[in-house]
């Protein structure tokens, strides 16, 4: 039931990123909303989430894993009720943005409450992988999801099915997930939170701003000066502060910086990418919801196997060929997709489509295991909570840069540069990763030659506990 629980939550983190997507020409139409509110839809889920992932992990750790998660999840179904209710643009928005606080609260918590659970390692892992795949299942099936709905119900129905899993999974928390220990060790840290969230704000109105007026405008430069800024704000306070929601020094750890620097172009690049084509299947095209939906299945069946191909790879070559490899194998993808411009719906555009869901899926699992291997165990719901809030993050930035290229209304000039874009930050994710390679052996495997004179035994046993992890990832999808 612990599994269940935190898993259906995370489905239903992740298929609000990607389910809105199917829905927004119809929202754009009924309530008179340009692409650049409809960008506000997206971005301003994922800007509150990404913004205070973070610092969520320091109030479970003050108020309790198991409240804090009960908190999100019941603002999150709120949030949703209020969604599909919405009458104007604006009030959507700002119900959008409370999704997000839920979705912060709820994601890191779901991971401590499994973690406190569950205690044996291995069950504990498989239960973490099954969290995960639901995760990918939620993108996975957002698009197709999206598209039924929004066809057979209109779209305020993506947000009202929200509301019995949201009250399902606060029941199920209730009746059968014990409250994690509290810990009063580590202080909230409100300054850093605030340049966090006003630096992506900045990023993400300058990228959306420059889109309609241009680079050169004086509102997009102020927005762009104000994220340096705030930026550099951030990184003072995290340096100064006793207790930091990021540790600046673990950027110093091999693998760690480039990870987090994959998982956010990867999501530049992905989340980009979705945006554009559930656009362009709509605007351009003209095809209705559900065969927008159904264009998407070539590269949502390509996540699917991916996934499973990576997790069963991971076992025997680690992450690094994966991350390398996969996102490498997605810009072909989306160079083809950029060739191609969607201008022919058929076969001919299901093939770079499922390229890229195969590549891109044959990643996911690597990045999760090569940030967990660069951190002390003790840290790695600090890590977990970076790697998603950088591909959050990713995702902001995605929708609002490849947004912008498109034009208004979109034109298929614009999607082209669109993909050429996705495709080079999927390319430079895996540039990253290669420059990176040689510095990737994990930080556990150093602790373990460090202490190989004082305890050979230990490093046996700690040997075989990593050797059933990397199986444990995979098994889910066997």
């Amino acid at each position: 039931m612990a599994v269940l629980a935190t898993s259906s939550a995370f489905f239903m983190i992740i298929l609000d990123t990607s389910i809105v997507n199917l829905a927004l020409p119809s929202i754009g139409a009924e309530l008179a909303s340009t692409l650049v509110g409809l960008q506000w839809i997206v971005d301003g889920y994922a800007l509150v989430f990404a913004s205070l992932l973070l610092g969520a992990g320091s109030l479970a750790d003050r108020y309790g894993a198991r409240r804090v998660f009960m908190t999100g999840l019941s603002v999150f179904t709120l949030a949703s009720a209020l969604c599909s209710e919405a009458p104007t643009i604006t009030l959507l928005q700002i119900a959008r943005a409370l999704q997000g606080i839920g979705a912060a609260l709820m994601l890191p918590t779901s991971l401590a409450l499994l973690n406190h659970a569950i205690a044996e390692p291995k069950r504990r892992t498989q239960a973490i992988s099954t969290w995960a795949g639901a995760g990918a299942l939620g993108i996975a099936l957002g698009p197709v999801l999206g598209g039924g709905l929004v066809e057979a119900f209109g779209w305020r129905s993506i947000f009202a099915v929200n509301l019995p899993i949201g009250l399902a999974g606060l029941w199920l928390t209730w009746r059968h997930l014990p409250e994690s220990p509290r810990s009063t060790v580590r202080s909230l840290d409100p300054f850093g939170q605030g340049f966090a969230i006003l630096a992506l704000a900045a990023l993400t109105y300058a990228l959306i701003s420059a889109g309609r007026a241009g680079a050169t405008d004086a509102v997009s430069l102020a927005a762009a000066c104000v994220f340096v800024i705030a930026t550099a704000a951030f990184v003072i306070t995290e340096s100064l502060v006793r207790h930091p929601m990021l540790p600046l020094d673990l950027f110093g750890r091999p693998g760690f910086s480039a990870t987090a620097a994959v998982g956010l172009l990867h999501n530049v690049g992905i989340y980009g990418m979705i945006f554009v084509l559930s656009i362009g299947f709509q605007s351009v095209h003209a095809t209705g919801p559900v065969v927008a939906g159904l264009l998407f299945l070539p590269m949502t069946g390509g996540l699917a196997v991916g996934t499973r191909l990576g997790s069963r790879l991971l076992r025997s070559h680690g992450p690094h060929w994966l991350l390398v490899g996969g996102h490498f194998v997605a810009a072909l993808g989306a160079l083809a997709l950029a060739e191609l411009n969607i201008s022919v719906l058929g076969p001919l555009l299901a093939a770079p489509l499922m390229v890229i869901g195969l590549g891109a899926g044959t990643t996911t699992p690597a990045m999760s295991l090569s940030i967990l291997d660069s951190v002390d165990r003790s840290q790695s719901g600090l890590a977990s909570g970076l790697l998603n809030g950088a591909r959050q993050s990713g995702g902001v930035i995605g929708v609002a840069l490849l947004g912008s290229l498109l034009g208004e209304p979109a034109t298929f000039a614009g999607i082209r540069w669109a993909f050429f874009v996705a495709a080079g930050a999927l390319a430079l994710a895996g540039m990253v990763a290669f420059s990176a390679w040689p510095r990737t052996k994990p930080r556990n495997a150093d602790r373990k030659e460090e202490r190989s004179d004082r305890s050979g035994s230990l490093i046996g046993s700690l040997r075989v506990e990593k050797m059933d992890h990397r199986r444990a990832v995979g098994s889910e999808f066997d």
